[in-house]
């Protein structure tokens, strides 16, 4: 069920970064729910958030179709680095922003956003291009 589990999807993080935001998370949060974070690979670009999120079975483990399809990709290719955090409360996003702000490089050029109910019928190429141009505003509106 969705709301025992935090979900992040992640694209431009390499395996270690994700382990070292995992780890801080839990360690500023030692009973809280489980976190996974799953890469975003390349055919997951092209589906919507809501039918991926759809194809997860109740235990939030994704379907062995999903996991497979395509490569993790690798952190160079992308300008940003991106988590998109599907949680039951806000806290707990805010706990994962922090968490992963705290030990990853270059904190100020990672783009956290939540699944919304709009970002459910984008695809993710489509969302995080949103999330780049919205960052991009924020930058230079100063």
């Amino acid at each position: 069920m969705i709301a025992d589990k935090i979900i992040c999807f992640s694209l431009g993080l390499s395996e270690e970064d994700i382990e070292k935001g995992r780890a801080s998370f839990y360690e500023l949060n030692k009973e809280t729910l489980p976190m996974e974070v799953i890469s975003i690979t390349k055919t997951m670009l092209s589906s919507k958030v809501g039918v991926v999120l759809d194809s997860m079975t109740d235990d939030l483990v994704l379907t062995d179709a999903v996991r497979q399809q395509g490569i993790t990709l690798s952190p160079s290719p992308y300008k940003y680095r991106v988590v998109i955090v599907l949680a039951s409360e806000c806290e707990q996003v805010l706990q994962i922003m922090r968490s992963f702000k705290a030990v990853l490089p270059d904190p100020q050029n990672i783009i956290f956003a939540v699944v919304t109910q709009t970002a459910l019928t984008w695809t993710f190429e489509e969302y995080i291009g949103h999330l780049g141009n919205e960052h991009e505003y924020m930058k230079t509106r100063k």
